[in-house]
């Protein structure tokens, strides 16, 4: 049985001449709100980050691409491989999944066949751009021709945003791993909170350009949740379509110590991951401060 703490976290990231979550069906165009101008990027693009991570480090992790005589397995064929290997009958999947894969046991799991829906106690919402952002067509030649034959290299196309700094917002919910019955301990959630940073650090592309800026843990005595956590102000030096780095930005805590006056006696510790570069306003003595 979990005995892990129930606990919110906030993350402050931001992406820099890249496409931090391209919607394949927008021409692959950067997520944009087209009301508010925002940009966003999925749950599933910002797990993707410790899972990698967790996959560079050895992890067992369910939710990856394998391939196999050249073709990509599905779902099911990936839970019947584990089944098989591991001599695991259908009524004892669910436990060893989540006993043995980081991201079941944390994120959960929908599989198709045996049919099980694991729901995971660390669940991750859409993130959102603190500003308007632009998005930027690109192109340029590349190397080669596009076909054999041709006497011109051919042309490639994308589209970035210059700049975009995000929150994100999840949860940890220790009711949740109890009535699922999933034995999640301190060293799990250190692990994520590891993945993350490290897996946004690490994990780069020609489209991936990203760094974590800013992470806050508030761990509670109880399961009375916030359940939004937005209690982080950020006060930009210029106007939103010209941000650029971090650099012109300042982070307030100011809201987060009101939010620990009010709930202190729910709150166990809030910690503060933070990047050098970050420029933090009225840091609360009673935050544990940990360098990112």
């Amino acid at each position: 049985m979990s005995n892990t703490k129930s606990r919110e976290f906030l993350l402050i990231w931001d992406s820099t001449m890249s496409n931090p979550n391209g919607d394949m069906l927008n021409e692959n165009r950067p997520r944009q709100d087209e009301v508010t101008g925002q940009l966003e990027a999925s749950d599933v693009r910002v797990k993707r980050f410790a899972r990698e991570e967790w996959i560079n480090k050895g992890a067992k992790v369910l939710v990856q691409t394998v391939e196999e005589k050249g073709k990509i397995q599905t779902c099911q064929k990936r839970v019947e491989t584990i089944q098989k290997s591991a001599k695991i009958k259908d009524d004892d999947i669910e436990k060893y999944l989540t006993d043995n894969y980081i991201d079941v046991k944390l994120f959960g799991a929908v599989i198709t066949k045996p049919k099980r829906d694991i729901l995971g106690p660390l669940q991750v919402a859409w993130s959102k751009s603190v500003h308007e952002a632009q998005i930027k067509f690109m192109q340029g030649n590349a190397a080669y021709a596009s076909s054999e034959g041709k006497s011109q290299a051919s042309i490639w196309t994308k589209y970035i945003s210059p700049y975009a700094l995000f929150k994100t917002y999840a949860v940890y919910n220790n009711l949740v791993a109890k009535k699922q019955n999933i034995n999640v301990e301190d060293k799990d959630i250190e692990s994520f909170i590891e993945a993350l940073i490290d897996g946004m650090k690490h994990y780069r592309s020609t489209s991936k350009n990203q760094m974590p800026r800013l992470l806050v843990e508030v761990i509670y005595n109880n399961s009375k949740l916030d359940g939004e956590l937005d209690y982080i102000d950020i006060i930009k030096d210029v106007e939103d379509e010209e941000l650029r780095n971090i650099d012109q930005v300042q982070i307030d805590l100011s809201k987060l110590s009101r939010y620990y006056d009010l709930k202190k006696d729910d709150i166990e510790k809030i910690v503060i991951y933070t990047h050098p570069s970050v420029k933090l306003l009225n840091i609360d003595d009673r935050f544990e401060l940990k360098t990112i």
